[in-house]
């Protein structure tokens, strides 16, 4: 039996993104967006597609979490940009 967890490969914003969770918080994404160049902010739009049946697209707001799967991909913006 293995303990290897699944790793998901994800897109934000067209960088690729390996995670080992089968869901993904909106302050998650927003932290890989960010990388290590700031703090996470309630600020962003959050969109999503590609998603699993449960939630093939949408947005992700403050304090919610979707299912993820293999090359679901995310587009984080600034709440002021189109």
């Amino acid at each position: 039996m293995s303990d290897q967890k699944h790793k998901f490969k994800i897109f934000v914003n067209q960088d690729e993104h390996e995670i080992d969770t089968a869901t993904i918080s909106y302050e998650r994404v927003v932290e890989l967006y960010l990388g290590q160049g700031g703090a996470t902010s309630k600020e962003y739009l959050v969109k999503y597609s590609h998603g699993p049946h449960e939630n093939p697209s949408g947005t992700l707001t403050p304090g919610k979490e979707v299912k993820v799967k293999d090359g679901m991909r995310f587009r984080v913006s600034g709440a002021g940009e189109s």
